[in-house]
């Protein structure tokens, strides 16, 4: 990397008479902090239990942090984390920007970063060690090409959007991805695009607003997680609309009750998003502290469920 922190650099020194084995957390007494930028939802919930789950079996001394979407309590918490002694964290961001001061805390206090399923303002290698990330345009354009694929395309396609919170890099690349895949298309319109706030209660209230402004006059939602794409579907119904034949869902993430809405043929394709992020943010961490170069990313690999494979990947849901 470009900058070693001094602190693990002294952790690996005393670590070199181990012939190069990785540094365990009784060698390095490290406590490891993990500032999770929510806990709301199937998708945030698996992710704090698979980090929990891997500081539990390879002894770590770990601090979990909540910010409850609130980008000032998240700076807050990161702070909080280093002055509890927390030598190694993990960030999960809110907003690009707004975390920033934390990053600055934790390099002030030469303590290593690594970003977890979200991107930060600052430089790779100086403000953290990596960033361990899905491929968020890539699932937008996994979703984009499934709507190219099963619709005539020489045919008007009016698309409306539901997004999670903005100023998440998730959210742009989300939205970035789909219109990549639908911009050779003239015929195609987005003819809506506002937040659910990765909420089924508000996904369905901002669902039932735009079905009245748009007369229902549209034939695909595009949601940027099945938590809103679930309470789409209860807004259509309520309509009278037949989620999933009248008018198409694709979403993103993964969670096994939006899975089963794909086998009773009311949601029509998810692009995954794996939440099980603790196997690959200790495997980093314990990489770097083995003197290892990290890349920029790591990206997890997905998978496009639709109707011809459901099933089979309905026991990898969360």
């Amino acid at each position: 990397m470009k900058k070693r922190m001094s602190m693990v650099m002294a952790l690996l020194a005393a670590a070199s008479m181990l012939a190069a084995v990785p540094v365990s957390a009784a060698e390095a007494d490290l406590k490891v902090g993990f500032s999770e930028l929510d806990i709301d939802g199937a998708w945030r919930i698996c992710q704090t239990d698979s980090m929990q789950e891997q500081a539990d079996e390879r002894g770590y001394d770990y601090v979990m942090t909540n910010a409850e979407y609130d980008t000032e309590k998240q700076v807050a918490d990161v702070e909080d984390l280093i002055a509890q002694g927390c030598n190694f964290l993990f960030i999960a961001p809110i907003d690009m920007d707004a975390v920033v001061p934390a990053l600055d805390a934790a390099k002030e206090k030469e303590i290593p970063v690594i970003l977890l399923d979200r991107e930060a303002t600052g430089t790779w290698g100086e403000d953290w060690l990596t960033t361990i990330i899905a491929d968020y345009v890539l699932q937008g354009e996994m979703c984009g090409q499934w709507i190219v694929d099963n619709n005539d395309m020489e045919q008007d396609v009016k698309i409306v959007e539901i997004t999670g919170v903005e100023g998440g890099s998730d959210v742009r690349d989300r939205a970035q991805g789909l219109r990549n895949a639908v911009e050779d298309y003239d015929n195609v319109e987005i003819v809506a695009s506002q937040s659910g706030e990765w909420s089924r209660t508000t996904a369905q209230e901002v669902m039932e607003n735009i079905i009245q402004s748009t007369g229902g006059d549209f034939d695909v939602v595009y949601c940027h997680n099945d938590e809103m794409a679930l309470g789409v579907v209860l807004a259509l119904k309520a309509a009278g609309i037949t989620p999933g034949e009248d008018v198409q869902i694709v979403a993103i993430d993964g969670q096994a009750e939006a899975i089963e809405g794909i086998i009773a043929g009311e949601i029509n394709c998810i692009a995954t998003c794996s939440p099980r992020f603790g196997p690959a943010a200790f495997d980093a961490m314990e990489s770097y502290l083995a003197g290892e170069e990290l890349p920029e990313k790591i990206i997890n690999t997905e998978t496009l469920i639709t109707a011809e494979n459901a099933e089979e990947q309905l026991e990898f849901g969360f």
